[in-house]
């Protein structure tokens, strides 16, 4: 069955406006399984779009029922074939919609084929299909669909940002947001938004963990440790520690260490027993990329073991942009 589009030239009802979603948003589909490219479980090298409703440029195209799509067969190599709801305005009246497969290379990548014209033909990406020479099945499917809410897009891939060029755009990627900017000689760069501070937490340690590792001399344990994974932008962390043991006879001394930091935080404590340790501190440098901090202790003197109780432990480490 072929697209039903409303909004080319011709009756248009006040229940069609009502429930289009063509509006600012250059393009997008209605629901989480709309217009979802899919493999087709029969037909060599043919995928399917689900049923559903997809918009851009003041179109709105419904599938009653999934769609089968055609692609090129491929001896040899690798093929990304763009999958695409194609609006043509031509002639006068235009319409209906199509779905077509662009072929390209062998790099997942829009092709430079895809049309670009709003008001007289364009194609609306929905997916990049990869095909490997002598398998007629797809070996993956991007997903390059959007969708358009009351705050803004949502896509599940950051290819999307290569066809989405309209100056402000904002769009959350898969939880980072992503917003393009007029940057140096009026030139669009996209720039990642930095979001608020975020805690990690040493939650295995903390409810009773063995410690991580211990030299073999004895004299340094490595407690616990977080790991941080890259959040896209500088940061500052900060620390904080708590827990108790500790022997009459050895001193143990308390840090928490970062890999290229200065020591975050030390608690220097006594030969009491069972001291508390109470650590905080926090980078003076901005940090990039993924890292991790690490609690440790240190015995100074002495020959007792630590003698690390079960409870009452806290670690945690709060990442802060560094902008802010």
């Amino acid at each position: 069955m072929a697209l039903t589009s409303v909004f080319y030239d011709g009756v248009v009802t006040e229940t069609d406006r009502a429930k289009n979603r063509a509006g600012v948003p250059d393009y997008g589909v209605y629901g989480a399984e709309d217009f979802k490219v899919k493999p087709h479980p029969s037909i060599p090298y043919a995928v399917i779009v689900t049923k559903g409703k997809a918009h851009g440029w003041g179109v709105t195209d419904e599938a009653a029922t999934d769609q089968v799509v055609q692609c090129d067969a491929i001896s040899s190599g690798t093929r990304y074939d763009l999958i695409v709801d194609r609006r043509n305005w031509q002639p006068a009246a235009g319409g209906p919609s199509t779905l077509v497969a662009i072929p390209g290379g062998a790099t997942p990548e829009i092709p430079a084929a895809r049309k670009i014209g709003p008001g007289v033909e364009d194609d609306q990406p929905l997916a990049l299909v990869e095909w490997n020479g002598g398998l007629s099945a797809p070996n993956r499917i991007i997903d390059l669909r959007v969708w358009a809410g009351n705050g803004g897009l949502y896509a599940k891939d950051d290819l999307v940002r290569t066809y989405l060029t309209g100056i402000g755009t904002e769009v959350n990627i898969n939880g980072t947001v992503w917003s393009l900017q007029l940057g140096d000689n009026n030139l669009a760069v996209w720039v990642k938004k930095t979001p608020g501070a975020k805690v990690y937490v040493a939650s295995s340690w903390m409810a009773g963990a063995i410690p991580i590792s211990t030299s073999p001399d004895g004299n340094n344990i490595k407690l616990a440790t977080i790991s941080i994974p890259d959040p896209g932008f500088p940061y500052h962390v900060q620390v904080q520690a708590r827990f108790e043991g500790g022997k009459s006879a050895t001193r143990w001394d308390a840090n928490i260490s970062m890999a290229g930091q200065p020591w975050l935080a030390v608690a220097a404590l006594g030969n009491t027993v069972a001291p508390w340790y109470d650590i905080s501190g926090f980078t003076t440098n901005p940090v990039s990329g993924p890292s991790s901090v690490d609690l440790n202790l240190v015995r100074l003197y002495g020959t007792e073991s630590f003698g690390l109780t079960a409870f009452n432990r806290a670690f945690r480490a709060m990442v802060v942009p560094a902008a802010l």
